[in-house]
């Protein structure tokens, strides 16, 4: 694919020397999606880690979302977006009972795929909280909140090859979850509710990190009160966790 893109980026600065400019912005505009769709897969795939520190935000330690989650994830949303736009107006431009069938298709997955930018970025940036009260998980459209008392396990898991941190409540635990759109039109799939899912490849720090904290303070509740100061702070750089206590 990255070889694709060169190909491209080559082909539309031969174009524009030779006085094509059809050809130059064609060629020029495969270059910037397949060099997005590059980057996307990169990062999903091929993301080395490194060690980026919470911050105590609100009185509760805060994993951040990597930004570059979101720049390539909604960079490729937009490009399809437009692509799925301008192909719609240039089928319905050239008329006919097909003509305007494909063109609304093509308008109907630009809006879907505006949508999923609506439903990245509303919101701000996403954040894992921990407080001595609980957890609280701001994703992409939602905010998931479980208090420590309803939590039966912390585990890692993966979908696709992507590292999954599930958080599991008690049964008979209250799920708290607020979506900021309408669940008609986003639907409840990929959450796996009740539980509390925290994806790896969102995190600005290493999974792994993350899962050990969750471990540490579900395990010793003793060690709850640090999550308001910057205690947890310190042991989360210095990787001070230790094994579940007896109860």
């Amino acid at each position: 694919m990255i070889l694709l893109t060169g190909v491209s980026a080559a082909t539309a600065v031969g174009s524009a020397v030779d006085g094509d400019p059809l050809g130059a912005v064609g060629f020029g505009a495969a270059a910037v999606f397949l060099g997005q769709l590059s980057g996307l897969c990169a990062h999903l795939w091929w993301r080395p880690r490194r060690a980026v520190a919470p911050r105590l935000v609100h009185n509760g330690l805060t994993f951040r979302y990597s930004g570059w989650s979101y720049y390539w994830m909604g960079g490729f949303a937009v490009l399809m977006a437009l692509a799925l736009l301008l192909g719609g107006l240039a089928f319905l431009a050239a008329g006919g009972t097909t003509g305007l069938v494909v063109a609304l298709v093509a308008f109907s997955g630009a809006f879907l795929f505006g949508w999923v930018v609506v439903r990245l970025l509303y919101g701000g940036r996403g954040r894992l909280r921990l407080t001595p009260a609980g957890l609280e998980h701001h994703g992409p459209g939602f905010t998931h909140r479980l208090a420590w008392e309803h939590v039966v396990d912390v585990r890692h898991a993966a979908e696709r090859g992507s590292p999954l941190i599930i958080v599991h409540p008690m049964v008979t635990g209250a799920v708290d979850v607020t979506f900021t759109w309408p669940t008609r039109l986003g639907g409840r799939g990929g959450f796996m509710l009740p539980s509390m899912v925290i994806r790896g490849g969102w995190l600005a720090d290493d999974p792994v990190v993350v899962l050990r904290t969750l471990q540490h303070y579900h395990g010793h509740p003793e060690h709850r009160g640090e999550l308001a100061s910057g205690a947890a702070l310190q042991r989360v750089g210095q990787r001070r966790f230790g094994l579940r206590s007896p109860r």
